[in-house]
């Protein structure tokens, strides 16, 4: 790699962040820019660990605001899911880690995550408003506490740490989460607060799983609750589950980072003088590390890997080696003859590089009826009415390079398990207003959080919007393409200067349409996206309840079978037959 790093500055209170890892701890085998494995990250966290702590006489802590599950081979080919990944993730010598959704939409995962996770990290494993009900029917901290109060290493600073999970209400049976703008009502969270009022605080680590966007609602009713005891305490907040590069200054000793997702990046940020009170921007300083060896070699001023790795970091690479081949995950079904992308691709002009473009024209017209479990009814006979397949873009979790098609990314491209579902002959009028209608703006269900689209795709629209995100910069052509992020300090955060991908609005829902003999519909879509369907189906029967009722009673499986159906395996068997 030829690309020029921007080199980090130190402070005297530094920190290393990731988040949404989800499992990717093999490293981006077809992107060379996120190529490192999580042995190559822990050897970085140690050596510049000692570069600061020994040579700048400066403190690093190291963070984690959750997500460790769903997205990668590593973490849901295993039952529960995350029982090899886990043992990965544990290698790494974290100061502080809380939970993210995703450690809590499957009981199984919960409890795998509580009972090793957290006994693991103890202390430093901390959850505010989440909670876990144990084997004892008694709801406890999903943590080994509230907050954490300490000191560091170097400079003996004094920290109070809280971790927030947002308002997340899809939580399997043994978990729950207070949300932020109740929490700050309850007496004991305003007691603890007023308790370390009167102890020595240096600095409040606020660290969870929520965007530091000041968009957030609930960020910013946070940050104006805890300003009211700690007026003048420096706050540092990390945050996550947008899965974007982002940095906030809310005052002028407050700042928020969140750090990518998918081991695509290692947050950098350092605080100068904690007692500083003019201007952030000196005091301040943050970065985006992309996740590779030439970034990771660089800013730890190692010039040859065998200076640069340590014990640790080969012996867990090693693991992450054994695990991934007792799986099977780089097993090569194909060879992806181009990069397809969600969102930097142009879908609603038909850019022939648009995965979602690809998925409706090629991919999920593979799919066929099929019962798999006698308890979903009969099978569902093909008919000679026209079909379409419904998918919410949201489910569709990444990009799919050029290059080999392997076991791994079936789960790195779309790793939910869901059936199908279909409403048979359904008027071609009605039918096809339907897709119209789900893209009508951002669609949520307020009563269960259900959204059409990721976050992530979310967080790329609105930047769009708003003009955050760089286009037509004048690079040069030798470049490879990656992360230009805009944010609260600008366009200089990321450690690799890339050319700039252009990104375009993402839609909630894709369509195939195949036509048939008939003047009726097949409608087609997954499981998940039911309530939404529904929704859907009664604007476009022009809210008559009677027709609407009298269509979404027929509503069956037509194809119930999740591990052979989803949108990984149809694209597994286009793989074998089209890219061998």
């Amino acid at each position: 790699m030829k690309e020029e790093i921007r080199p980090l500055t130190f402070g005297t209170l530094n920190f290393l962040h990731t988040t949404d890892t989800h499992g990717w701890y093999l490293g981006h085998t077809n992107q060379r820019q996120y190529s490192s494995d999580w042995g190559d990250f822990l050897s970085f966290h140690l050596n510049l660990k000692n570069l600061i702590n020994n040579k700048q006489h400066g403190d690093l802590l190291l963070v984690d605001t959750g997500d460790r599950h769903d997205g990668n081979g590593l973490s849901d080919m295993t039952s529960p899911n995350g029982q090899l990944s886990n043992e990965i993730f544990l290698m790494a010598d974290y100061d502080l880690v809380t939970v993210g959704n995703h450690e809590l939409y499957r009981a199984d995962v919960s409890t795998l995550e509580y009972e090793t996770t957290v006994k693991y990290y103890g202390e430093r494993f901390i959850s505010t408003n989440v909670e876990y009900l144990n084997d004892s029917n008694k709801w406890v901290v999903f943590g080994n506490s509230t907050h954490r109060y300490f000191k560091t290493e170097i400079n003996n600073y004094t920290i109070l740490a809280l971790s927030f999970m947002f308002d997340f209400h899809l939580g399997n049976e043994r978990v729950r989460v207070k949300p932020i703008d109740e929490l700050i009502y309850e007496h004991w969270f305003i007691n603890l607060l007023k308790k370390y009022q009167k102890q020595p605080v240096d600095a409040l680590v606020i660290f969870g799983h929520m965007p530091v966007t000041k968009d957030w609602k609930e960020f910013i009713v946070l940050h104006n609750f805890l300003r009211s005891f700690f007026p003048s305490t420096q706050i540092q907040y990390f945050g996550g589950h947008s899965h974007i590069r982002d940095f906030s200054i809310l005052d002028n000793k407050a700042t928020g980072l969140q750090s990518g997702r998918y081991c695509e990046t290692v947050g950098f940020l350092s605080i100068q003088n904690l007692q500083y009170n003019e201007s952030v921007h000196s005091n301040v300083f943050r970065r985006y590390i992309d996740f590779n060896l030439h970034s990771f070699t660089n800013h730890t001023g190692f010039y040859n890997l065998e200076d640069f790795n340590t014990e640790k970091g080969l012996f867990t690479s090693k693991e992450v080696g054994k695990y991934s081949n007792n799986l099977g995950l780089d097993e090569v079904y194909g060879y992806v003859p181009q990069n397809y992308y969600i969102a930097a691709a142009d879908y609603i002009n038909k850019d022939e590089r648009s995965l979602l473009r690809f998925l409706e024209d090629e991919i999920l017209i593979q799919l066929e009826p099929k019962i798999c479990d006698e308890k979903n009814g009969q099978l569902y006979q093909r008919s000679n009415n026209s079909r379409v397949i419904i998918i919410n873009t949201g489910g569709v979790r990444y990009d799919l390079y050029k290059g080999e098609f392997t076991k791994n990314a079936l789960f790195t491209v779309s790793p939910f398990k869901n059936m199908w579902r279909v409403i048979p002959s359904v008027d071609k009028t009605i039918a096809l207003r339907l897709k119209a209608i789900l893209n009508e703006g951002q669609i949520i269900l307020s009563e269960s959080q259900l959204q059409l689209k990721s976050p992530y795709q979310n967080a790329i629209n609105l930047m769009i919007e708003t003009n955050k995100i760089q286009s037509s910069l004048k690079e040069k052509s030798s470049l490879s393409y990656g992360y230009n992020t805009i944010d609260d300090f600008g366009a200089d955060g990321d450690d690799t200067v890339h050319k700039a991908l252009q990104f375009h609005y993402v839609p909630n829902v894709i369509q195939s349409y195949e036509e048939g003999s008939t003047d009726k519909i097949d409608v087609v879509f997954y499981d998940f996206i039911e309530p939404f369907i529904f929704n859907a189906l009664l604007k476009a029967c022009d809210n008559n309840e009677n027709l609407f009722a009298e269509l979404s009673s027929t509503t069956r499986f037509y194809n119930d079978c999740a591990y052979e159906s989803n949108v990984g395996e149809l694209l597994k068997r286009y793989a074998q037959s089209k890219w061998n």
